[in-house]
């Protein structure tokens, strides 16, 4: 009874396995529209196909033995010069796919040889571009050239930052794609690489508006989702006379966008410590574009304590994530003034907090 048990518990969870991956295999396809399917009537045979402007995903599969397929521009029963160069073989139960850039939409011929009938094919199509949704995943195409640039929608309702992940999503081989962000059809953001396959993820400060992301790839089918996460605020000073201050244990945010020189200014009053061990720890957080553009935001810190010099420090964070803690201060009372700018082409998001 117990072994029935387990063999039946086995039988479910392969069973859950399987459907898993299966939904894993086609939330890909998922984004893809319609175009044919269909099943071979003879050993050798073309089939046309009406294709529209974009990337063309062929998957192929034969129970009884091997096909061969290839996309085609000549409608003879026979092998011609395929498009871009992409062909597959699937053997028995196989099920093969590979990509086709279509630049110009026409009528394109299927190209399928086998041993017997009877192999299953499927298309599907990837336009470029497109209109996208906050963290939702979008298949996107740019033609595999490395030179056009496709653009991607998205409306911003709030101040705040849009982090956007470009991941390889190709039947061959990890591709790397390169992203850039306008507004009103003006450059954002410098361009940036994101490199083979791994989904880097880049982080941009925005308001409120509509964004056009655009990307250029070397790979046929990436996946792009841009996330918008809204960030409230606070008031800062711009100049040192106007500094806001921060007060013990509160925490300041503030979004820096690209085209300004405008610097942010805080300041937070230390009191005496009464031990000398006793330090205040000064925390800053940078959240921006990526480390390519050799940008970044630079944080200037200056102090004066009593009948001495000012003391100047200036750090500069340019990380997907980065933070810094100061625990260099002590002593006398003091006020320390916090000068924040971005550098080039950087935008994102910084924090401040002290204790």
């Amino acid at each position: 009874m117990e072994k029935r048990f387990l063999r039946s518990a086995m039988t479910i969870s392969c069973v859950c396995i399987f459907l898993v991956l299966m939904c894993a295999f086609f939330v890909e396809d998922a984004h893809a529209a319609f175009v044919a399917k269909g099943t071979t009537t003879r050993k050798e045979q073309t089939v046309p196909i009406k294709l529209p402007k974009g990337t063309c995903v062929v998957r192929v599969k034969d129970q009884d033995s091997w096909v061969f397929a290839q996309i085609q521009t000549t409608g003879a029963n026979k092998l011609g010069t395929p498009v871009a160069g992409e062909t597959a073989l699937a053997n028995l139960g196989q099920l093969k796919a590979f990509t086709v850039p279509v630049r110009k939409a026409g009528t394109y011929y299927l190209y399928l040889h086998g041993i017997n009938k009877g192999a299953a094919y499927y298309i599907d199509q990837v336009n470029p571009g497109g209109k996208l949704t906050s963290g939702v995943p979008m298949l996107g195409t740019s033609f595999a050239d490395n030179r056009t640039v496709k653009y991607y929608k998205i409306k911003v309702p709030k101040t705040g930052i849009l982090k956007v992940t470009v991941k390889d999503a190709s039947y061959r081989y990890p591709g790397y794609s390169k992203v850039l962000i306008k507004k009103k059809h003006k450059v954002y953001s410098a361009e940036e690489h994101l490199i083979k396959g791994l989904g880097y993820r880049t982080t941009f400060g925005v308001r409120k508006g509509t964004y056009y992301i655009g990307v250029r790839s070397s790979s046929e089918l990436y996946k792009i989702t841009a996330t918008f996460k809204r960030v409230k605020t606070t008031r800062a000073g711009l100049s040192k006379k106007e500094a806001a201050p921060i007060a013990r244990g509160a925490k300041v945010k503030n979004i820096l966008v690209p085209g300004s020189n405008k610097s942010r200014w805080y300041k937070i009053v230390i009191p005496a410590r009464t031990e000398k061990k006793e330090k205040a720890i000064l925390v800053v957080k940078a959240t921006n574009n990526n480390t390519n553009i050799k940008g970044g935001i630079r944080f200037a810190l200056s102090s004066r304590k009593p009948g001495k010099k000012d003391v100047k420090k200036v750090y500069t964070l340019n990380n997907a994530s980065a933070s810094r803690k100061y625990a260099a201060l002590k002593g006398k009372e003091r006020t320390v003034y916090i000068k924040v700018r971005a550098l080039k082409q950087t935008t994102g998001v910084f924090s401040i907090y002290w204790k």
